[in-house]
């Protein structure tokens, strides 16, 4: 198990994929009319005039992501350098400060190295397939068996002008059953600037599992990486009412909410609370707990910000080689 885990830390840098936007949609066609009256039609969140603004004085504007690139979908696992050359043009279109990443691969890890190599730094984490057992792999190459292909895991995407410290990289276990692929939680701070930023990518089959593995996350957070500016994002495999994403989302949130941020998605932009009766004459009622959809007509997909972080705007955008979307914010902290 110590050679395993010896051989799962990769690499460098990266950035990402140049994609097409997508409309905003939600996942019930009322609540999506709803959601189109509310915004006009549009297919971009950006902040309302009327939120409170940060001190433009002591703050800077940049753009955020996360990406499942789906390493392990048989569809678009087996793509080649395809994939993230893809995503190293996205990154060199919008210069993201950083970047969640889940899905990923060793060998594309070490493309992102080599195409972004002086401008940001990625750090790869290989996933297990079970406790003590060997590492998961990703679906190429095609012309190898199963257990001989590139390693599988989750990653960072940093910007290597915001003093983020690779001796700070820590995998931290989320309780995962023994028996079952080791979800961890990929973090990296910046002790210049007092930030930390971790990746995390839920049980995609267990509701117990998800529930374990978030409240072990926000433990973990609440603890290791107390009095941080924290960014947490990632492939939650639920959506945004379900019981995982609580231990997230801040309490104003409601609907059995516990954790300290805010999701930079929401159509409620920096406002925290429950959500809007908006509609007529058949009104529905719009959680501020809700995204556009990131895989399919779901969202699973999440980047979490905390409250002092001002949302600037959010979108979703198309991946050719993935059957999960991007997800954008601009923030300003």
């Amino acid at each position: 198990m110590e050679s395993a885990k010896a051989a799962r830390r990769v690499t460098r840098t990266s950035r990402t994929s140049r994609t097409s936007r997508t409309s905003r949609t939600t996942r019930t066609s009322r609540t999506f009319i709803a959601v189109a009256a509310l915004l006009g039609g549009g297919t971009l969140w950006a902040a309302p005039a009327g939120s409170a603004e940060p001190d433009p004085a002591r703050t800077a504007s940049y753009q955020i992501g996360q990406f499942n690139m789906a390493g392990g979908n048989a569809e678009h696992g087996d793509t080649g350098d395809e994939a993230p050359d893809a995503l190293v043009r996205s990154v060199q279109d919008r210069k993201p400060a950083f970047m969640t990443l889940n899905e990923g691969c060793a060998d594309w890890s070490g493309r992102l190295r080599d195409r972004l190599a002086g401008e940001y730094e990625i750090f790869f984490d290989p996933v297990q397939t079970s406790a003590g057992g060997r590492m998961a792999t990703c679906k190429h190459p095609v012309d190898l068996p199963p257990e001989q292909r590139t390693q599988f895991g989750n990653g960072l995407l940093v910007r290597n002008d915001l003093g983020f410290d690779r001796t700070t990289v820590k995998e931290h276990n989320l309780r995962s059953s023994a028996d079952r692929e080791q979800r961890e939680m990929l973090c990296v701070t910046s002790p210049s600037r007092n930030l930390a930023l971790c990746s995390v990518h839920l049980t995609h089959d267990s509701k117990p599992e998800r529930r374990r593995e978030s409240a072990e996350a926000k433990r973990v957070l609440d603890t290791e990486y107390a009095g941080f500016t924290k960014f947490v994002g990632g492939d939650l495999n639920a959506e945004p009412l379900h019981q995982a994403p609580d231990n997230f989302y801040d309490t104003g949130y409601g609907r059995g909410a516990r954790g300290e941020f805010k999701e930079v998605d929401s159509h409620c932009g920096n406002d925290i609370r429950w959500g809007d009766v908006i509609g007529a004459p058949f009104p529905v009622f719009l959680w501020c707990r809700d995204g556009e959809r990131t895989t399919g007509d779901r969202k699973i997909d999440f980047m979490f910000v905390p409250k002092s972080v001002h949302v600037d705007w959010a979108d979703v955008t198309n991946a050719i080689h993935s059957d999960h979307r991007l997800l954008w914010a601009g923030v300003t902290f």
